[in-house]
């Protein structure tokens, strides 16, 4: 299997499983929903932020339709993904896995969650 098709499938089942176990988190952008804080920034190209090191994975899905990843990148196989993250932009040594929303839609409700490759994962909802 290519690298990007098993990238996209853990991505759509990791975006599932904690879009599935979460609750609401507070409206500011930043919360200790799953294993860490991820901290989101303003705008329709948000900056993601968490402080527990490099992430294997950063993904965004929109609330309504969570099992759909609107953006995201990966490093397979590796922990290279350096916060902050900017959306849209997709850092060197990391593979685009979907590239649906380079920019949000301001008033939609979003989810990002970012993934170590240890599977740790946090997450938090937000509206640009």
């Amino acid at each position: 299997m290519h690298i990007r098709q098993t990238f996209t499938i853990i991505s759509i089942l990791s975006a599932f499983l904690f879009t599935a176990c979460s609750t609401k988190n507070n409206p500011t952008g930043s919360s200790a929903n799953g294993d860490f804080e991820v901290t989101v920034g303003n705008g329709t190209k948000p900056e993601y932020s968490w402080s527990v090191g490099k992430a294997f994975s950063v993904s965004v899905v929109r609330t309504a339709d969570p099992t759909v990843i609107v953006w995201g990148i990966a490093t397979p196989g590796q922990s290279n993904i350096a916060s902050p993250t900017l959306h849209g932009v997709t850092p060197q040594g990391a593979l685009p896995s979907v590239q649906t929303e380079i920019t949000l839609s301001s008033g939609i409700e979003y989810r990002v969650s970012v993934t170590l490759l240890d599977g740790k994962t946090g997450y938090t909802d937000f509206k640009p």
